[in-house]
């Protein structure tokens, strides 16, 4: 595969990686606060108005996030007229637009590590990628990567408040909030509306139950954001970070037959303690329904399980040589390396093109301090209950509750 020049998206996403800011911290944001500034906050706020109101309506708001939902409302009519000049001025181009036929894929549980993997891949400036810019705002990035991209900068948090990685509009992100923010048809409509989310597994998982309609909708909205950002990437091969995206290994290979997959594993005690942090933070952002979080607890790991299920089963799929699988904590012991093997495991060319680049990169992130854990009694019984397989399959050490002991 040959290396592209840079573009000035991956130039800006570097600046932004080297950077190591930190020190923000939004975690009191978290509980809940409904006013009418939060609007900005949810994926919904950067969507059409069509799709929240029909979405509220559906689902329901409840009294006290009112403001928030009127915050929502406002920026949407805010954004409108940015969306229409997109709509037709980018338009066409976007849907004559071919994306690459060998993209490849980053699997992995919320937590697992993806985001360290799609930065280290951002390196290479032979690969395009959904930035964030274009996940926060996909109907209108196009048409506003100027004089409104710059308004919205000053408005960004310096990390992502879930742990210390800095935030940047050029940096990559993952493609399904770009799907939510401007369809709706993704699993994240549970973020805002958490009590119905049983509704929206149909898109994590695209079983054979899932509607057709659906399932061509979903299809739809999810080629024409690659379209977009193969367009802004100046037709690269892009390498796409979802986390949904590691139960629908399927529905990825009906769509690109070709294209490569990389998971990653981290230690399942870590994982889940990390994202049960990562699912009170995020609803508390997000909520428009009061919800229980006990439940919602034992929801996403039942969810957890069925996703490692489905990845397991469908891992078979993969053609031979399409295919690593890496363990996080080797990766965050030696990413130079680990990314090496993957390049050899997947035959990618290029390697020693961007070697210097990701060597850069690694060592300006030497210093990054991982948030303070300790998993609790809970999430060892949560693990152990649920997915013990995912602890003997990648090699990890049983863990036991103090009162077992």
């Amino acid at each position: 595969m040959a290396t592209s020049r840079v573009t000035n998206e991956q130039q800006e996403a570097r600046r932004g990686q080297r950077s190591g800011r930190s020190g923000y911290n939004p975690a009191a944001r978290a509980e809940a606060d409904s006013g009418f500034s939060t609007g900005f906050n949810s994926f919904l706020s950067t969507g059409r108005l069509s799709l929240a109101l029909r979405l509220g309506m559906r689902y329901g708001v409840d009294r006290r996030f009112i403001p928030r939902y009127l915050g929502i409302l406002a920026t949407d009519v805010g954004f409108a007229p940015f969306r229409l000049w997109q709509s037709i001025a980018y338009g066409r181009r976007i849907e004559r637009t071919e994306i690459h036929p060998e993209p490849v894929f980053l699997l992995g549980f919320w937590r697992s590590g993806t985001t360290l993997l799609h930065n280290l891949f951002a390196c290479d400036p032979q690969w395009g990628f959904v930035s964030t810019y274009q996940a926060a705002l996909p109907d209108l990035f196009l048409a506003g990567q100027n004089r409104l991209r710059r308004l919205l900068t000053s408005a960004l948090p310096e990390n992502r408040g879930i742990d210390n990685m800095p935030v940047d509009f050029a940096m990559p992100q993952e493609e399904e909030i770009a799907l939510m923010c401007a369809s709706g048809l993704s699993p994240y409509v549970s973020l805002n509306f958490p009590r119905t989310a049983n509704e929206t597994l149909e898109y994590l998982f695209m079983g054979d139950d899932v509607d057709r309609r659906d399932l061509e909708r979903w299809r739809t909205a999810y080629t024409r954001l690659l379209k977009a950002a193969t367009l802004y990437m100046n037709g690269k091969p892009l390498v796409l970070k979802s986390p949904s995206n590691t139960s629908r290994i399927a529905e990825l290979l009906r769509l690109f037959p070709d294209a490569r997959f990389v998971y990653i594993q981290r230690n399942p005690y870590d994982t889940l303690r990390s994202y049960l942090h990562l699912l009170r933070l995020m609803n508390g952002w997000h909520a428009l329904q009061s919800f229980d979080f006990d439940e919602l607890v034992q929801r996403q790991v039942r969810i957890y399980r069925r996703m490692a299920d489905a990845y397991l089963e469908q891992r078979e799929l993969i053609p031979a040589g399409r295919l690593v699988e890496i363990r996080y904590e080797e990766l965050d012991e030696d990413k130079i390396g680990q990314m090496q093997h993957i390049y050899g495991a997947l035959d990618l060319d290029g390697y020693d093109s961007f070697a210097p680049q990701l060597a850069d990169y690694v060592a300006s992130i030497a210093d990054f301090q991982k948030n303070p854990s300790q998993i609790s009694d809970q999430v060892v019984g949560l693990v152990n209950d649920h997915v013990p397989f995912l602890v003997s399959e990648f090699g990890y050490e049983f863990m036991r509750t103090s009162d077992a002991e």
